[in-house]
């Protein structure tokens, strides 16, 4: 499991995983708005990073560990920054 791990990968895995989780956020915001066109973007970018990510880790399951705390923090930091961004907007 371990004898082909690549630094680099783990890196690619970690940052296509946040943004993907960036995206799957924006999307529910977007398709929740009722934005058609911007939710079907973001729908497509995900299908596409997805893919990256699937096929790194069928590879090596290890590749699961950066996938899942960039999954984690994707979805925390965009979270974080959306509440920020409108508190301040409605401040």
């Amino acid at each position: 499991m371990f004898e082909t791990i690549s630094l680099w990968k783990i890196i690619s895995v970690f940052f296509a995983t946040i943004l993907a989780d960036v995206l799957w956020t924006l999307y529910i915001r977007r398709t929740n708005e009722g934005r058609a066109f911007s939710a079907a973007f973001f729908s497509a970018a995900i299908i596409v990073l997805g893919g990256m990510v699937v096929t790194s880790y069928v590879e090596n399951a290890f590749y699961l560990i950066p996938a899942t705390i960039g999954g984690f923090l994707g979805t925390w930091i965009t979270i974080k920054y959306d509440l920020r961004k409108n508190k301040a907007v409605h401040a």
